[in-house]
């Protein structure tokens, strides 16, 4: 047993020198980004939790083995997100577990929806030496007696992330402490000293972006680039090509650097629950007796979806479907509408004339351009625009969708520059939908778009107690159906 003892010791001298991998592979990380970077936690409008099960190299016993479980979300702000994450990582006598806690807050940056995010996780970190395994003549041996050589101490992460538009590139540093672990129950055999097992500090760099190939939010294709550097080892790049689409459905190949080629694919399943599986083939020296790694990742993700609400699942979902098989139908009467722009007109100014009531609505609605110009011209605060409506004329929507576009930054900002210098001015900030789906699930999409321009305005320093907001469901005032996906504001108080 003494001998054992005494190769484990040079064994983790040796991790120690070397500075080995410490950190865990996976695959998913394209899709879980947080699992590497803490400036990710809670980026998404929902929370989500993922769970990730890796078995590598299946035909030699001791094989890697790596479990992996994180639970993230943001806080009601959008500025800032919370995020657990605990990990397990076996090869042969060797296993680590960690668990860590972690924050973001991200600073929003410019006009052209610039994000700079910086995120923290504390965590602890346990490093074992499991001697249960061990074939040893004399199991009675005391040098045994204590199956596990075990040493504990604490971890930390930092990570940044910058994003523009469809584009983010972010850096992480794991195990940014870089401390040292002691196993009081293994001495060098060489200088009679406690073993130390070396936490070697990491940082991983990562840039990715998220190309619309068609324009129309269907299919997305995803490349993607990762380098692992570690001071006292070679770096390792990975370089992903992903295919996505609708989130519904993705696949697509990784390649790591000396390492193996990954197949993936993942699907969404009932809206809120996903799954994927990652398959790696060995391309290194040594892939005859290291064949393939396997890597299967579920999860379930909820908030930021009607899908919440349980009387508006089967809704929703019968919507959804109809408006995947009449795609085609919509598009061909949305140009017929178009190119009856010119009747629909008239018929809508015969029809005015014959409507005092509509009239006098129509009378309050001003361009956007006509809201300008009553402020350069001093009459914004005079009590006379108190009632008006004011249309914009960029800030329209995709079919159920309700994030800001970039065309309707321009606007947006314009108005965030009046509503600064006129603090005593309050809007109502209202949204609309088209005549598209059930009554329910439109006054529900239009608050979300009032919602939307509401944060925007808040995010650029506007005072939130100047904005009110309210959904007004179904909207046929206008021709067409994008112009019925808008938002407009109404002068509420000067």
């Amino acid at each position: 047993m003494k001998k054992v003892l005494i190769f484990i010791a040079f064994v983790v001298l040796g991790l120690t020198q070397g500075f080995a991998q410490q950190v865990p592979l996976y695959s998913h990380y394209y899709y879980n980004q947080f699992l590497y970077n803490p400036a990710l936690a809670g980026s998404e409008s929902f929370g989500q939790v993922y769970l990730i099960n890796r078995n590598q190299w299946g035909n030699i016993p001791g094989a890697p083995k790596t479990q992996a479980l994180t639970v993230d979300g943001p806080l009601r702000s959008q500025n800032a997100g919370i995020g657990l994450g605990v990990y397990r990582d076996v090869a042969g006598q060797f296993n680590i577990t960690g668990g860590s806690a972690a924050y973001r807050y991200t600073l929003n940056l410019g006009t052209s929806g610039q994000k700079l995010s910086f995120g923290l996780a504390l965590g602890v970190l346990n490093n074992r030496i499991d001697l249960n395994d061990l074939r040893v003549r004399n199991p009675l041996d005391p040098a045994i007696v204590n199956a596990y050589q075990g040493a504990t101490g604490f971890d930390a992460n930092f990570g940044v992330n910058y994003e523009i538009a469809d584009f983010n590139v972010g850096l992480s540093v794991p195990q940014i402490i870089g401390n040292s672990l002691a196993y009081d129950a293994i001495r060098n055999p060489v200088t009679d000293s406690v073993v130390r097992y070396g936490l070697a500090r990491q940082f991983i760099v990562n840039a990715g972006y998220r190309w619309d190939i068609k324009g129309d939010q269907s299919w997305f294709y995803e490349p993607s680039f990762m380098v692992r550097v570690n001071p006292n080892s070679k770096p390792q790049f990975d370089l992903v090509g992903m295919l996505n689409y609708k989130d519904k459905y993705w696949g697509g190949v990784m390649y790591r650097s000396e390492y193996a080629a990954t197949v993936a694919a993942g699907l969404r399943l009932a809206q809120q629950f996903v799954a994927g599986y990652a398959y790696d083939i060995s391309v290194h020296n040594v892939r005859k007796y290291t064949q393939g790694a396997h890597e299967v990742m579920i999860g379930y993700q909820w908030g930021g979806s009607p899908m919440d609400d349980p009387e508006l699942k089967k809704k929703f979902k019968q919507i959804d479907e109809k408006l995947d098989g009449d795609q085609k139908q919509i598009d061909s009467l949305a140009d017929e509408t178009k190119k009856n722009k010119d009747d629909i007109e008239k018929n809508t100014d015969d029809i005015e004339d014959n409507d005092d009531e509509l009239d006098e609505i129509r009378d309050k609605i001003k361009t956007f351009e006509q809201f300008m110009q009553d402020y350069k011209d001093g009459k914004l605060g005079s009590g006379g625009q108190l009632g008006k409506v004011y249309t914009f004329n960029n800030v329209y929507f995709a079919t159920n969708k309700w994030n800001i576009r970039t065309d309707a930054r321009g606007e947006l900002d314009n108005l965030v520059d009046v509503l600064k210098k006129n603090p005593n001015v309050k809007i109502e900030v209202a949204g609309h939908a088209d005549q598209r789906g059930s009554e329910s699930y439109n006054d529900w999409l239009s608050n979300k778009r009032a919602v939307a321009v509401r944060d925007y305005l808040i995010n650029k320093g506007v005072n939130a107690s100047q904005l009110e907001v309210k959904g007004y469901g179904e909207d046929n005032s206008f021709p067409t159906l994008q112009e019925n996906r808008r938002v407009e504001f109404k002068i509420i108080a000067e």
